[in-house]
């Protein structure tokens, strides 16, 4: 007789391991420990196997017969029960370790040995502060175009519409990695683009050409530290961005040659830049010598010589001589910018090369830094040249590139 739920529960264990059968190889498997497991013994290509069904009476005697139906119709399919079994723990176990948190982390790892230091961590940053609260321990292949909308939606909502597109953006990279890896077969970041609201284009505070004599007066006649003043004036003799220039090292100046060698490393793009140095920038960068020669930073923090300035500096010297909202740090490049191009002497692309806006081909990139490099020397010793007839009109005489400019 087929064994009933009240044998199987009134079932002792014994001093030793012993079995109950129930039907078609389905039986109950009592431990001399007093446990019960279901077991079916089955065979498949000439080889006896044993498929676990559950430890009694979590799992029922019905149960139990429910579980050998459904291996007995695989086996009937020539389908391998226990194989199949194992498969899809492995893909239990492969979507638990594969939630978005975890892909995300993974993709970060990848793109950081190209990426800058500090971009890697302003996009690390973004995910941990906005998404994965939401949605980090979600298996990917659960997370759809509307869940993860209701991550996106509240950073929308809270006027965040830069950040919202850029955190959109990043996901789908997320999930087509994962689907590169095999973790998943769709992009549910990919639709979204249709409901992001577009953020206004941001426009750097930045004087005009006129305006750049008195605001050069009111900063040479602030009070403010020798060091802070220097780099004032190799931000705007160089226009690299603020943080090129107060990460800078002395390691990176090639005074024979003139040359400011950027690293990779520390660069927006993550490709080496190259800055021609004027006369000018090589005199300030002579004082600052004396001053921070001592330190591997250009321009390291007051009291330490391991950190940087602080990048809000140049900043707060430029709001207390009153151009708050007028000028910043970033709006020299943007003066640079329009009074080389407006001059009419140089390329474009050697404007465009030396303001590190790179070519994303590796090979046109390089061979047109070696192309423009002698059109950038005279370039940005006549930047040089024209600041300083911004503070000093009489003195400085223009020389006349109009002829062999585009050398």
């Amino acid at each position: 007789m087929p064994l009933t739920d009240l044998e199987a529960r009134r079932a002792k264990p014994k001093n030793k391991d012993y079995k109950l059968s129930v039907e078609r190889g389905l039986h109950l498997l009592v431990k001399k420990s007093g446990s019960k497991y279901w077991r079916m013994k089955y065979r498949f290509g000439d080889k006896e196997k044993t498929l676990a069904f559950g430890v009694y009476p979590e799992t029922s005697l019905a149960e139990a017969r429910d579980k050998c139906d459904e291996a007995r119709k695989m086996l009937r399919e020539d389908i391998d029960p226990g194989l199949e079994k194992k498969k899809a723990r492995l893909r239990k176990n492969l979507e638990s370790g594969n939630t978005f948190e975890i892909i995300a982390r993974q993709w970060i790892a990848m793109k950081s040995k190209k990426w800058a230091p500090r971009h890697s961590e302003r996009v690390t940053r973004s995910l941990e502060s906005d998404i994965f609260p939401k949605i980090g321990n979600i298996p990917v292949t659960e997370i759809d175009t509307v869940l993860l909308r209701s991550a996106i939606d509240p950073i929308q909502a809270r006027g965040a519409l830069d950040i919202a597109a850029r955190v959109r953006q990043r996901c789908e990279q997320v999930f087509e990695y994962a689907r590169a890896t095999g973790a998943c077969s769709h992009n549910p970041a990919t639709p979204l683009k249709v409901i992001m609201v577009s953020p206004e284009k941001q426009h750097f505070a930045a004087l005009t050409e006129d305006e750049m004599p008195e605001f050069l007066s009111k900063v040479r006649t602030y009070n403010c530290t020798a060091q802070t003043r220097l780099a004032m004036r190799l931000l705007m003799l160089t226009f690299v961005r603020t943080s090129e220039l107060i990460e800078g090292r002395w390691v990176e100046i090639d005074f024979e040659n003139k040359i400011w060698n950027i690293p990779a490393r520390r660069m927006k793009a993550n490709r080496p830049h190259f800055v021609p140095l004027s006369t000018q920038s090589i005199g300030c960068l002579k004082q600052l010598e004396s001053i921070t020669g001592f330190s591997k930073l250009l321009f390291p923090k007051r009291g330490t010589v391991k950190e940087p300035m602080s990048n809000s500096s140049i900043l707060r010297v430029i709001e207390r001589i009153g151009y708050k909202g007028r000028m910043t740090g970033h709006g020299f490049r943007s003066v640079a910018s329009s009074v080389l191009n407006e001059s009419n002497l140089f390329d474009f692309d050697a404007i465009e090369r030396q303001l590190s806006q790179e070519e994303r081909n590796d090979v046109r990139a390089a061979y047109n830094r070696a192309k423009y490099m002698k059109e950038r020397k005279k370039m940005m010793q006549w930047w040089g040249d024209r600041i300083d007839t911004w503070e000093n009109p009489s003195q400085i005489v223009f020389p006349d590139f109009t002829k062999d400019h585009a050398s």
